[in-house]
């Protein structure tokens, strides 16, 4: 069900409800919505909303789950003074032995160039996060120089490392967990960023920065055990 459009954060938002409990926000810009977005969504973190228990950033539409039915939205946000909030960034090293990758024939085959320019390429960009999904932990990145763009695979494998570091048209991330999927794996970090044992369980959020810095596999080895 689709419902008025919104006003708050300085922009006019498009409505949908989810179901009883949730409410897909999509900002009206015609530009930048990932910062809007994240903006929005640091602001509500701090507000402490006592009926949200959820706020989940996309790459163009924030989700919001409150705890109860029949939420006034509107009435909710109200409280929200957006405009005096500064966005909290935190700027991540991430670590990647390249040698571990496991796609380098096609990525050197589809871009053109080695296996060392695309290192330096690929490390030399500060990403944003842009959002986490498509399972728990996972790291979008938004940020990749267009000259590493490179299609899925056409046959996902079955089985990927977890911490692997991968390219998927136009994004670069990082599977937290083992899982299939048809990302060109280019390495892997010896770092870990998730744990269900954790609250919270991840230790990166939308619109914090990674910065990529590239290690050899002695490194790899030695930072993975004293990670185990």
């Amino acid at each position: 069900m689709e419902l008025p459009s919104l006003q708050f954060n300085g922009n006019s938002w498009s409505v949908f409800r989810l179901g009883e409990k949730a409410w897909l926000l999509t900002p009206q810009v015609d530009s930048g919505s990932l910062a809007v977005i994240h903006q929005a969504a640091n602001s509500l973190e701090k507000a402490s909303i006592a009926s949200l228990i959820d706020i989940v950033p996309a790459y163009n539409s924030l989700t919001l789950i409150f705890s109860r039915k029949n939420i006034d939205l509107t009435k909710e946000l109200s409280h929200v003074n957006f405009a005096s909030e500064i966005q909290d960034v935190q700027t991540h090293v991430v670590q990647v032995c390249y040698d571990l990758g496991l796609d380098w024939k096609e990525l050197e085959a589809h871009s053109g160039m080695s296996k060392e320019e695309i290192i330096t390429i690929h490390s030399s960009v500060d990403y944003t996060i842009a959002m986490m999904g498509f399972l728990p932990g996972f790291v979008f990145l938004e940020g990749l120089d267009e000259r590493l763009f490179i299609p899925r695979k056409d046959n996902p494998r079955t089985k990927i490392p977890a911490s692997s570091v991968g390219i998927g048209g136009s994004q670069t991330g990082i599977y937290s967990l083992e899982s299939p999927g048809g990302w060109q794996v280019i390495g892997r970090t010896p770092q870990s960023f998730f744990d269900v044992r954790n609250e919270p369980p991840g230790k990166l959020k939308a619109g914090d920065k990674v910065v990529f810095e590239s290690i050899s596999k002695n490194e790899f080895i030695k930072l993975s055990g004293q990670n185990g």
